[in-house]
């Protein structure tokens, strides 16, 4: 026979009180911590799609933030890769200028703007392949490096040698300033893609990127979007290969080319390169502007985001200070239902039986 005193139905209804107790006790001590309700939706009923509607436009908002952001970061890059090359093709223009002045060596000086020339095609190749926030910048839709190396095979040195072979076979002979337009017409046909195989075109030879023309599209808000074109077979970079290309055949020998043809075709190149500044210029001007008009739309995407996040703050915040005297009450209230329980289970028989029984 037990000595103790006990209603099972009691204890268990303490017992179930007590947990419940605990239970709004950790509710109430997570929202107090986090300043935030445990269950928002549930206070609002009917009314928690509008809670639903609110976190998906959250989650929209901070997308177009996202892609807002990188396409303008890529836009950054775009801006610094042209102005190097942009740098690089004003001193290839003095070099060319200067290869012509009176009294300088002039076999020496169209070798040394060969070498330059040269040099400057795998610069600018290697800058039109810059990667950066999310793949190459200068490749439109394509996702793989626009331009080839320029020692690859069938690529941009095999074409420049190739038009130059095929000029002084039409010619019959060494290029001279009465017939070097063989080859500048050749460089033309080749960048303008309209050489028939199997002669090299710019594309193929120089550029592998996306070649359907469209612009980049950019979304920036709902039904709203940017576009702008920094492929690498824009004019500027055409008109730029196209006259580094020329000079890079200044060191072609005596049996190929004599000095007046070499003078000719620095006079040509200097007039494709000075285009190409323009154009370079003018790109850079049109890439800036969408830039703006992207911060634009950036501040604006934030402004409506923290609207929208104010929004869902006051349905998912919590009011502090109700929850602070709920906790001190719940805390009260479960030391006070330990007691009791403590006390009850101290109880024996014996304090309910008579003296001297």
């Amino acid at each position: 026979m037990s000595d103790r005193i006990s209603t099972f139905s009691g204890f268990y209804s303490r017992d179930y009180q007590t947990q419940s107790l605990q239970s709004q006790l950790n509710t109430v001590t997570g929202e107090v911590s986090s300043g935030l309700q445990a269950n928002p939706t549930a206070q609002l009923g009917t009314n928690a799609a509008l809670l639903y509607q609110l976190s998906a436009q959250e989650t929209q908002q901070t997308t177009l933030q996202t892609t807002i952001g990188t396409a303008s970061n890529r836009l950054d890059t775009a801006q610094t890769v042209l102005s190097s090359i942009g740098t690089m093709t004003q001193t290839i223009a003095n070099a060319a200028l200067a290869a012509g002045a009176p009294g300088s060596d002039t076999d020496q000086a169209y070798s040394a703007l060969a070498q330059q020339a040269t040099s400057a095609i795998s610069t600018v190749l290697g800058e039109l392949n810059t990667s950066g926030a999310g793949g190459p910048i200068f490749s439109g839709d394509s996702g793989t490096p626009p331009m080839q190396a320029a020692d690859a095979t069938g690529g941009p040195m095999a074409a420049i040698q190739s038009t130059l072979n095929a000029a002084v076979a039409s010619a019959g002979g060494s290029l001279t300033q009465t017939n070097v337009s063989t080859l500048v017409s050749g460089f033309s046909s080749m960048f303008s893609d309209t050489n028939t195989s199997p002669a090299p075109n710019f594309t193929g030879a120089f550029y592998a990127g996306s070649s359907d023309g469209k612009p980049t599209t950019v979304l920036t808000g709902a039904n709203q979007n940017l576009q702008y074109n920094a492929a690498a077979n824009q004019p500027a970079f055409r008109d730029l290969l196209q006259g580094l290309s020329m000079l890079s055949t200044l060191g072609a020998p005596s049996s190929q080319m004599d000095d007046t043809a070499k003078a000719a075709l620095v006079t040509q190149a200097s007039t494709l390169i000075s285009n190409a500044q323009g154009e370079l210029t003018s790109l850079q001007g049109s890439l800036g502007s969408v830039q703006s008009q992207m911060q634009d739309a950036i501040t604006e995407q934030t402004a409506v985001a923290s609207t929208t996040q104010q929004q869902i703050n006051g349905y998912e915040q919590t009011d502090t200070a109700a929850d602070a005297s709920m906790l001190s009450m719940l805390q009260t209230q479960i030391q006070a239902s330990y007691q009791i329980t403590s006390d009850i289970s101290q109880l024996s028989l014996v304090h309910y039986m008579p003296a001297g029984s």
